[in-house]
């Protein structure tokens, strides 16, 4: 006996330590884990850092073109046929010259790099954003459809149950074979369904997967749970319209507008200012030391220009100037369409969560309801005052509550993070900062 005990002892502890190690095999991800994962391991935000590197690069060094020019050159005449013994062999010379160019587009190109790799770091936080609120709201979509399974596996086993216990009812003689088969096909029914939400959730935990960049096969586990992260607080908004981060880029967008005309119009009316400076000497196979090389140039020289066909209405300079001017007019009149829409939009946003959040309370009290309507009914069911039938309706009654009460929860998540990518706020503000 003793050893039969050593034996199973053994067996116990082999088994826990089994269960501990596949635990521990089983990665843990939190919703904050999975956003740091899909930006590490995103394309799209790639690409868009490295464009962003090479704007930064470019606004870096925008005042390049004020350094000056500078040129060394030089050259050697042989001649084929000497006409007289006098005359060297070969001549050479070498020459330096420094140039210095300015124009007002100067001002313009450095202001358009400083304004690109603005537009471009918007850019990038926009993708960034992007690929957040798409894995959060895939993470929180896992966590329902995981949820709604497992309240059908509850209700389909509880069907089980009972679909037994009928039939040891049945086998003693005190059930019905019609009330037999309609517990049966009350729990085998529920089977279909099941194992389609399993499909589901399965392929899109694999999509999940792959948007983490996280092998296949590798198992994981995600941790968190829908009525945590709905915002308990009252949602308000304090930013305006022109702090939204989609009116900022417009301005953005029109402001490089604004400078290209700007640019134009130097390239059409304004002067340029050149300066330079030469210094050459010469000499022959005849020159023995540097002092008798002859001086070939040493001179500065200034100049200005100053075009004047874009004072001409119909060059082409002109016409640019003007077809610049229309389009910005143009977008002018878009960002004032977009602060108005966006106004409105926001409005409607809020109102939608704040719609969200009394539909879900109405969930609770209808998960509340039909939780005593079912368990009356069983009660009454198994004092044989109700019929099978009567139960089976409670009990989808109560599984269509809880599950809808989890679609509120996800629904009303996502309209919050919806808000908050239109924001421009850090997920997870909104509802938070008023508990």
């Amino acid at each position: 006996m003793k050893r039969i005990l050593v034996t199973l002892t053994a067996i116990f502890f082999a088994f826990q330590l089994s269960a501990q190690q596949n635990e521990a095999k089983i990665r843990k991800i939190t919703v904050d884990d999975a956003v740091l994962l899909a930006t590490d391991n995103n394309i799209s935000i790639k690409i868009q850092k490295s464009k962003l590197n090479t704007l930064k690069r470019k606004n870096t060094f925008s005042w390049g073109s004020v350094g000056p020019s500078a040129s060394l050159s030089g050259g050697m005449q042989i001649p084929l046929q000497k006409q007289t013994a006098s005359l060297p062999d070969f001549t050479y010379n070498a020459e330096v010259r420094l140039g210095l160019t300015l124009t007002p587009a100067l001002y313009t190109s450095i202001k358009e790099a400083r304004l690109r790799y603005e537009n471009g770091k918007t850019s990038y936080e926009d993708a960034v954003r992007e690929v957040e609120v798409s894995v959060r709201k895939l993470f929180y979509n896992l966590l329902y459809t995981q949820e709604k399974i497992n309240l059908s596996r509850r209700n389909m086993e509880t069907a089980r149950i009972r679909y037994e216990n009928n039939r040891d009812k049945y086998n003693r003689g005190q059930l019905s074979e019609l009330a037999l088969l309609q517990s049966q096909y009350n729990y085998e029914s529920q089977r279909p369904t099941i194992e389609s939400d399993e499909i589901v959730y399965q392929n899109n935990f694999a999509s999940f997967k792959q948007a983490l960049g996280i092998p296949q096969d590798e198992e994981i586990q995600l941790e968190g749970s829908l009525s945590a992260a709905v915002p308990k607080g009252e949602i308000s908004v304090s930013q305006t319209v022109e702090e939204l981060p989609s009116i900022k880029k417009s301005r953005a967008s029109l402001e490089l507008q604004k400078n290209t005309l700007l640019a134009q119009r130097f390239t059409a009316y304004g002067p340029s200012i050149g300066a330079s400076y030469s210094y050459g000497k010469s000499g022959s196979s005849q020159t023995k030391n540097f002092n008798e090389l002859n001086t070939t140039g040493n001179s500065i020289s200034l100049s200005v220009s100053l075009p004047l066909d874009g004072l001409i209405p119909w060059s082409t300079r002109a016409s640019n100037i003007a077809e610049l001017k229309a389009g910005i007019k143009e977008l002018e009149l878009q960002l004032e369409n977009e602060k108005t829409s966006a106004s409105l939009n926001l409005q409607n946003s809020i109102k939608n969560i704040q719609q969200k959040q009394n539909q879900l309370e109405l969930l609770e009290r209808n998960v509340d309801l039909a939780q005593r309507t079912y368990d009356m009914t069983l009660t009454s069911y198994n004092h044989g005052s109700s019929d099978l039938l009567t139960l089976q309706s409670s009990s989808d009654s109560l599984l269509k509550a809880k599950t809808d009460r989890e679609y509120g929860l996800y629904n009303l998540i996502s309209a919050v993070l919806d808000l908050e990518n239109t924001l421009g706020l850090p997920f997870g503000t909104l509802g938070r900062n008023q508990e």
